[in-house]
């Protein structure tokens, strides 16, 4: 049976979603943004979007029952691809060890009005 994933101090979904699922130990995240709960808004300072994207990868993953090394691969979807860049610190923060990284795979999308990065995840889960 499937359970949803949702964290507190995440922003809700404007649709009928969870932040994620879990079924046999497998977690599917919706799309995850760095829209600030406080404001109801995306920050017009990318770093700080970047910061709650990965902050919000994690809060997902630990209410699921796991930790981010259980992370196997994450979509990145952004509307400016340059923006790599200010991703990159945080995935070495978050993943430090090179052997141990998850994969990875970045998109061009069309993004809400000032949000500059999305991520799905998928992870698995030992139950």
């Amino acid at each position: 049976m499937v359970s949803s994933i949702n964290p507190k101090g995440l922003p809700a979904h404007k649709n009928p979603i969870p932040a994620a699922a879990v079924h046999k130990g497998i977690l599917i995240s919706s799309v995850i943004s760095g829209k600030s709960v406080v404001t109801d808004s995306y920050s017009k300072n990318k770093v700080e979007q970047v910061s709650l994207v990965f902050e919000y990868i994690k809060n997902i993953v630990i209410e699921a029952g796991g930790n981010v090394q259980d992370i196997i691969k994450m979509d990145l979807y952004f509307s400016d691809k340059s923006d790599r860049s200010i991703v990159n610190p945080e995935w070495v923060k978050m993943f430090p060890d090179p052997n141990k990284r998850p994969a990875r795979h970045a998109q061009i999308a069309e993004l809400p009005k000032d949000c500059c990065l999305q991520v799905t995840l998928t992870a698995v889960i030992e139950t």
